[in-house]
């Protein structure tokens, strides 16, 4: 099998077309898996799509499709997310002439373009950030995420100051590129590598990440210094489709609010009632955590992240137990990885210029109830 031609963000369309003064419409055969690119391709089309021509012109998108084989996944390791997509597409002409087309591969990501970048949108890049700069909280480590189709390999650099040569490699590490591997081994996990800034207690002043037959790509480190609030790690998923960490050292808040649904009901038995019984009733009575955090003081690089954290569907909060209070998580671990849904749904965007000093506030709830009641 081909190895995939291109990555695509299936939160936006992405189209199949075709053009021929001749045509009456296209069939498009299309398969979506996970697992391997090669043993778990489905025999048998997962979808079959028709689009008849008008004046000789028919698309079809195939992201809202695949987007619905993407499950996002977390648990404290990051993985690639990804599906697999082929299609195979079948033009038919008014004579009833069938062409088919070689088949297409392609890496299905949830990510998306924006409206100025317009229709099948590709990325240029291979590290998969908006900014060449991250912030890490003091001996951290944090993750990086790269697509692996050219990459060769990614060397931890620390800066020597002023001093020839300006940086040390404390780490090298050396990777096959997707694109050189034999396709019967390579699987949707394989597709997103996560880097770490650190090894071995030394933090690297930045990444440089190697790749065939284009330019390094690096990612500057800059480190927050410790303070009483300490660290909070979000993760989530990013306008490319990867999990991408933050680390934010401003206040942390947490709260609960109920929820319940009420009746009035008849407490009348033969003549009488009970005045210690309840009229008023309450029904699947329930709560939800509630949680507010401030970022921290900022560089105004960081904005399109809290632009795409406040557009992300899918955000994890590190929480650590000890800065609780409640009774909300089990004492069997000092930090619990929790689901949440951020609900603050505006971000006032700001600048140096404007604001000199830049931090966010941001709204979240727990993605579950207070009280179990998944059956």
């Amino acid at each position: 099998m081909a190895l995939p031609t291109e990555n695509i963000f299936l939160r936006s369309p992405y189209f199949v077309n075709k053009t021929d003064a001749n045509l009456n419409y296209i069939r498009i055969d299309l398969r979506i898996w996970n697992g391997l690119l090669e043993a778990d391709e489905p025999l048998d089309p997962t979808i079959r799509l028709r689009s008849t021509a008008l004046n000789g012109y028919a698309y079809v998108d195939i992201a809202e499709f695949a987007r619905d084989y993407v499950e996002v996944a977390f648990s404290g390791i990051q993985d690639s997310s990804a599906v697999f997509i082929s299609y195979e597409l079948v033009s038919v002409l008014s004579d009833g002439t069938e062409v088919t087309e070689p088949k297409i591969v392609l890496i299905g990501l949830d990510g998306y373009s924006t409206f100025p970048e317009g229709p099948n949108f590709q990325f240029l890049n291979e590290v998969a950030l908006s900014s060449s700069k991250i912030n890490v909280y003091s001996n951290e480590n944090s993750t990086i995420p790269v697509f692996a189709n050219n990459l060769t390999g990614w060397e931890l650099q620390t800066s020597n100051g002023s001093s020839d040569p300006p940086y040390t490699v404390v780490r090298s590490v050396s990777v096959t590129p997707l694109e050189s591997q034999p396709s019967s081994s390579i699987g949707t996990d394989d597709v997103v590598v996560y880097a770490d800034t650190s090894y071995q207690g030394n933090f690297a002043d930045r990444v440089v990440f190697s790749f065939n037959d284009r330019p390094d790509e690096i990612v500057d480190i800059g480190y927050i210094d410790c303070n009483r609030y300490g660290l909070t790690r979000v993760y989530f998923v990013n306008r490319y489709g990867c999990l991408q960490e933050l680390h934010l050292s401003g206040r942390f808040d947490v709260g609960i609010k109920a929820n319940s649904s009420k009746f009035t009901r008849n407490l009348l038995e033969n003549g009488t009632y009970s005045e210690t019984r309840h009229q008023k009733s309450i029904l699947n009575k329930n709560g939800n955590i509630f949680m507010s955090l401030n970022t921290g003081w900022l560089s105004e690089e960081e904005n399109d992240s809290f632009i795409q954290l406040i557009m992300s569907e899918q955000v994890w909060i590190d929480i650590q137990v000890s800065r609780l209070g409640l009774g909300w998580l089990p004492k069997q671990s000092p930090i619990y990885t929790i689901p949440v849904n951020i609900t603050s749904d505006s971000l006032n965007i700001k600048n140096r210029l404007n604001d000199k000093l830049i931090n966010y506030s941001f709204e979240f709830e727990a993605a579950s109830d207070w009280i179990n009641t998944v059956r």
